[in-house]
């Protein structure tokens, strides 16, 4: 069974979503041009080094095409539509925290020092700001089971609730080859950033206001009509 977001029904602003597919096509270049093992694990983050320049970089790594094209989705799908909302500042300033608030996570509670790299993180982190401001909104989804695709609108609080209780289980149970860690915290730190959110929405009001009319010194101004009958 296969699951795609597409995109949230969310539609207030309809700009363009310019740092988000900034960040996605800089991913895929670099998977495209950084080929080499070595090279990905200089540049990945390693936990016992807290390098905090290697939890940007290890950002933009993947390990395989699946990996990237697994988070770019879930990435565009819902960091596109909290960048419609905040301001670009706000916006680049949520994903370095993402990124530093997932790796240190990770450094202090894993009990394997394994190098990482990814998206995920991130993701998440957009995933939780975004259940938290719009739990209601719908996620419209591409389903493909068996034989059968069909799109469906899925609430943020089914699907991205699902996803953890997931996440959760595979933690659980020790799943290797998945930064579980990151995952989890990304959620928690995006949840609990709500209100940093909130402070750096954009303004939707127009930026000239019209001047009210004021009447002249020309101006007559008509007296009230008198009524023609008595309506007591």
């Amino acid at each position: 069974m296969l699951i795609l977001p597409l995109g949230t029904q969310r539609e207030t602003q309809k700009r363009v979503p310019f740092l988000t597919l900034l960040v996605c096509v800089t991913c895929i270049v670099v998977h495209v041009l950084v080929t080499k093992e070595a090279t990905k694990l200089a540049y990945a983050f390693a936990p016992h080094t807290m390098n905090v320049g290697h939890m940007i970089t290890a950002a933009f790594l993947h390990a395989s095409w699946s990996h990237l094209i697994g988070n770019l989705f879930f990435f565009f799908c819902f960091a596109s539509t909290i960048e419609r909302e905040i301001t670009a500042k706000g916006y680049i300033a949520l994903f370095l925290l993402f990124a530093v608030i997932t790796h240190l996570s990770f450094a202090l509670l894993t009990k394997v020092y394994l190098p990482t790299l990814g998206l995920s993180g991130v993701v998440w982190g957009f995933m939780g700001l975004f259940l938290a401001r719009f739990p209601f909104e719908k996620v419209d989804c591409f389903i493909w089971f068996l034989w059968k695709m069909r799109m469906v609108g899925v609430p943020a609080l089914l699907f991205v609730l699902g996803y953890l209780f997931m996440d959760v289980a595979a933690l659980r149970r020790n799943a290797p080859g998945v930064n579980h860690l990151a995952h989890l915290s990304g959620f928690m730190a995006g949840m609990m950033l709500i209100g940093f959110g909130s402070m750096l929405e954009r303004t939707t009001a127009p930026r000239r206001v019209r001047r009210q009319a004021s009447p002249s010194r020309n101006t007559t101004i008509a007296a009230p009509p008198v009524p023609d009958h008595d309506w007591r």
